[in-house]
């Protein structure tokens, strides 16, 4: 096993001598993430922040939550003023805008920022297998439903993500192992398709540290699974059950990634997985997004900075990417440096 170790090491590093082609590919859709639990945690005002943050950026796609706990406080109720707020400040930013804003709306049980499941009180136990009876009954499936139907005519609508790292495991102090099952994913993914003929479905996923991790889950997973110290996620799982594989890449973060590493060589690696999953996605007539881009610290690691950032859009310009979403606002609205470089990396981005 050792020697396995050494091998896949000494080839990860092979990989980081490769030179990109001189002409970089079509530019990107390029935007942020927003959750108005973001500005609340801090007492500020959602509707503020993201319109500050619109008319800084000009993005030309934002991913906005349709959180299930505040849509539907009641199995018998939905509240959609959380997301139709929200809305209604990119249809302003629009109106006086020259580059048009579209959203990706995620739905789902697991949505993004931290705790990762958003599920109601009322739907008991906040993991498996108590959460999959749950989204199987009528309420839950009231609550997917209704959002599709609700947001399906919007002219702000670029796509669907359903779930936020459906397969992944994330743990922290507040749910149990709350991954979807593959059956409840599969369903709604169709649901979406059912109901809304027009728009895509992405689901998301993180990969591994180095792009030989990715390749290994693919073609040799037994092999992966005797190098436990190297964890994945499941972007293959994530690619085959949706019409978009959004990728979560962040290169400086906590364990897997060996410290003597740079983060020029990290980012390096990163376009390598773009490339790799590109690849796979195009010869299925689907695609591959950034979903979330690092464009922040890790929590309170010290180890990635503004000139990071815009380092790490440079070489993802070089990627073949249909969107990318920079990922780390509330570090934008306490910090002007940090706000400056993720403008200046959007636009590197879509130059």
């Amino acid at each position: 096993m050792k020697a396995l170790l050494l091998c896949v090491v000494a080839g990860a590093l092979l990989l980081g001598t490769e030179v990109w082609p001189p002409a970089a590919p079509p530019a990107p859709l390029v935007g942020f993430s927003y959750s108005p639990l973001i500005s609340q945690l801090t007492n500020r005002d959602p509707v503020q922040d993201l319109g500050l943050l619109l008319a800084v950026t000009n993005p030309d796609v934002v991913r906005l939550p349709v959180y299930w706990d505040a849509v539907q406080p009641t199995p018998d109720t939905l509240d959609f003023s959380s997301v139709d707020q929200l809305l209604r400040v990119v249809e302003q930013h629009d109106e006086a805008s020259e580059r048009p804003t579209r959203v990706v709306l995620t739905i789902g049980a697991r949505n993004f920022l931290y705790p990762e499941l958003h599920a109601p009180a009322w739907a008991g136990p906040r993991q498996q297998p108590e959460l999959g009876v749950v989204q199987s009954g009528p309420a839950y499936r009231m609550y997917f439903d209704a959002s599709i139907l609700r947001y399906r005519d919007s002219p702000l609508l670029y796509a669907w993500q359903v779930e936020n790292e459906p397969f992944d495991e994330t743990q922290n102090d507040v749910t149990g192992d709350d991954r979807i099952t593959p059956d409840q994913l599969a369903w709604e993914i169709d649901e979406v398709h059912g109901l809304d003929t027009a728009h895509r479905a992405m689901t998301t996923s993180f990969d591994g540290w180095n792009v030989m991790i990715d390749m290994l889950q693919v073609y040799a997973p037994p092999v992966l699974a005797g190098l436990g110290a190297y964890p994945s996620g499941h972007p293959g799982d994530a690619l085959a059950a949706a019409d978009v594989l959004g990728l979560d890449l962040y290169i400086y973060g906590p364990g897997g990634q060996p410290w003597y590493v740079t983060n020029s060589q990290r980012a390096q690696w990163k376009t390598q997985a773009v490339s790799f999953w590109s690849d796979r996605a195009g010869s299925q007539g689907k695609e591959v997004w950034l979903a979330e881009m690092q464009a922040q610290p890790w929590g309170n690691l010290v180890g990635f900075g503004p000139a990071d950032l815009v380092d790490s859009a440079i070489a993802y310009r070089q990627d073949t990417l249909q969107a990318v979403l920079l990922w780390g606002v509330e570090t934008w609205l306490q910090d002007p440096a940090w706000l400056a470089a993720a403008t200046h990396a959007m636009r590197i981005l879509r130059s």
